[in-house]
């Protein structure tokens, strides 16, 4: 019996250290890590751009005081962009930390949007433009961490369908088995 049960067991225990292990099925490995290198350095040339903006002083211009807060929010939703970004050169298989670093950068561009407006409005519409311009220089790196996403997405679902598969089967296995017979327990004297 066990003899048939143990290749189930084996191959059931190991999934879980093999799903540790960078997948490898995603094509190049390099392209990506320079990719989240790409986006981080983008964060990090926005980053002094963002500094000049003040939106403190708008407020005495008759701006309202969510510029202040949206400014300061799109400062820091940057800088963790490019910490999430380095931070996925180490690792990038990392699905879950991927799809937050992607919704910090959808997230970053709303604000910045709402910002800008702002910017060319209350100080200095040549630097909103700037801003503009590299900001947007990002896109077509944004696409591509996209699909890179869904390429790692789809591979754990394939990853995760071959443990089910496997796992299935050894129930079967087990369930096929049959029950030992109990035998009644004699008591010496």
């Amino acid at each position: 019996m066990w003899l048939r049960i143990l290749p189930c067991l084996l191959v059931t225990l190991s999934v879980p250290v093999f799903a540790q292990e960078p997948v490898a099925a995603i094509a190049g490995d390099q392209p990506t890590i320079a990719l989240f290198g790409r986006l981080a350095d983008q964060a990090g040339r926005l980053l002094p751009m963002l500094e000049q903006i003040r939106a403190k002083e708008w407020v005495a211009k008759g701006a309202s005081e969510t510029y202040v807060l949206q400014a300061e929010s799109a400062a820091v939703q940057l800088k963790a962009v490019r910490q999430d970004m380095t931070a996925l050169q180490q690792h990038p298989d990392a699905l879950q930390e991927g799809m937050k670093a992607l919704f910090r950068v959808q997230a970053f561009h709303r604000t910045l949007d709402s910002v800008l407006s702002g910017l060319r409005r209350y100080q200095n519409p040549a630097l909103a433009d700037l801003i503009v311009s590299v900001a947007s220089e990002d896109a077509p790196d944004l696409q591509k961490l996209e699909e890179h996403l869904l390429e790692v997405a789809t591979q754990k679902d394939k990853e995760y369908a071959v443990v089910e598969r496997e796992a299935q089967r050894c129930r079967g296995v087990i369930m096929k088995e049959p029950v030992p017979v109990a035998r009644p327990v004699r008591k010496t004297p």
